[in-house]
């Protein structure tokens, strides 16, 4: 009877264990491996050791690409938490329209990614509508995704659709607040800002944990905006990890091994990320 139980089990987990060997783990073992090669287009590959690692750490695009995805995913994670806390906590209370404004507030982050780089190609043109607010108020306008204002404004998109990301999630820690706290410190005349520090904060932030890491890794992976937008230029000023592997793999060295080597690298950032957060949900 037991071996029977057992057999069940792992027949009931056989499809979610099959997933994952297929999307996730074979996929990271290929490629781990490929980056211990070297592979020409048409020719078997060849071991070479740790030959593109050392390429990998030579390489001055390492360290620009990695400085881009910091200041990249750090900066948009950051404002999309403030944003998404502040929304979340205006539409908590209790207000008539509070439900539409809810629905309303999700809409950006339903919008497909691209389908927002071409909303915001068109607002960034010299005669689009950032331009136009800018010569409203009587400044000059400027070349939005130039040398100098690139990097804000693929940080500015990656906000605009991610924020209601946080706000959802925030939004329904929130409701899990015990209301009768709340009570007890209005009893002892606590003020709202000491409500909020002693009571809200403590209770959503393993929400606000979850949700930053994910999206901070979601942000240092993303390929989308930066493709569409500026493809890693101007001058590399938007050059970040997942821009630079691609652009290895097809365009600079066509080394796909290389590449692989390249996304490599990142795999520790991101361990050391999960076990930072772990640690301060504790």
């Amino acid at each position: 009877m037991e071996y029977k139980k057992a057999l069940y089990e792992w027949i009931y987990i056989l499809p979610a264990l099959t997933t994952l060997v297929i999307l996730f783990i074979f996929p990271l073992f290929f490629n781990f491996w490929i980056s211990f090669q070297e592979k020409l287009l048409g020719k078997e590959a060849v071991f070479v050791g740790l030959k593109n690692y050392i390429k990998v750490f030579n390489s001055p695009i390492l360290y620009i690409s990695l400085l881009n995805t910091f200041i990249y995913a750090f900066t948009a994670v950051f404002f999309k938490t403030l944003i998404g806390l502040s929304v979340a906590l205006f539409l908590n209370m209790k207000f008539r329209g509070r439900g539409f404004l809810r629905g309303l507030a999700i809409l950006p982050w339903a919008l497909p990614m691209y389908v927002i780089c071409v909303l915001f190609w068109l607002n960034y043109d010299a005669k689009g509508t950032f331009n136009n607010l800018l010569r409203l108020f009587g400044l000059k306008p400027i070349h939005w995704l130039g040398l100098d204002y690139a990097m804000p404004s693929v940080i500015l998109i990656n906000v605009w659709h991610g924020w209601p990301f946080f706000f959802m999630g925030i939004l329904a820690g929130l409701q899990a607040v015990p209301i009768e706290l709340y009570e007890s410190a209005e009893i002892d005349g606590a003020s709202s800002f000491r409500k909020f520090i002693h009571i809200t904060l403590p209770f959503i932030k393993p929400v606000i944990l979850t949700v930053a890491l994910l999206s901070l890794m979601w942000t240092m992976g993303d390929f989308t905006t930066i493709y569409m937008m500026t493809s890693g230029g101007p001058v590399d000023k938007t050059l970040t990890i997942p821009m630079a592997s691609f652009q290895i793999a097809f365009f600079r060295e066509v080394d796909i091994p290389l590449a692989a080597a390249y996304t490599i690298v990142i795999l520790p950032i991101y361990i050391i990320l999960i076990f930072i957060t772990l640690k301060q949900m504790v």
